[in-house]
């Protein structure tokens, strides 16, 4: 990605540059850019180097992310703000047990649950006898529709 160097504009600033120093600034830019070119190939071939390496080891791309990810998770669990977080949480998670059990053990709770528990068992009994007596209604209507069938016989018309 070489500059053009005929494109250069002045130097507008307050010291003029003279024409030795302009060729020299010129010189020195294109020798960076080649240096700057070569570091990019040399970088390249480390590139491939390093895969190729890693392909030889079995390292894999999942392997690789996997493994950043993990060192990820460690930093962050290392961190202040992580522990103080997690201590807070543990401390809050540890009120809230207090306090439920206390809740639980109150006796507004015990008796809501009371109640609670015996409305339950009114409805499921409701709910039963319902069903036992809409059972016995089916199995009635089941065998007056087959008592006739029952009692008289086809007749034989021969």
């Amino acid at each position: 990605m070489e500059t053009p160097t005929n494109d250069i504009p002045s130097y507008n600033g307050t010291m003029p540059i003279s024409e030795q120093e302009r060729e020299d600034l010129k010189k020195d830019l294109q020798k960076t850019e080649e240096e700057i070119q070569t570091l990019r190939q040399v970088l390249n071939a480390r590139l491939k180097h390093v895969q190729e390496l890693k392909k030889k080891l079995g390292v894999s791309p999942l392997a690789e992310v996997t493994s950043e990810i993990n060192d990820s998770l460690r930093q962050v669990k290392d961190s202040q703000a992580y522990q103080k977080t997690a201590e807070v949480a543990a401390a809050t998670a540890e009120t809230v047990a207090t306090k439920w059990h206390e809740m639980k053990n109150s006796s507004l709770f015990k008796s809501f649950e009371s109640k609670l528990g015996t409305a339950y068992s009114t409805a499921k009994m409701a709910a039963s006898t319902s069903i036992d007596h809409l059972s016995g209604i089916r199995t009635n209507s089941n065998s007056a529709a087959q008592t006739p069938q029952t009692e008289a016989p086809p007749s034989r018309l021969s």
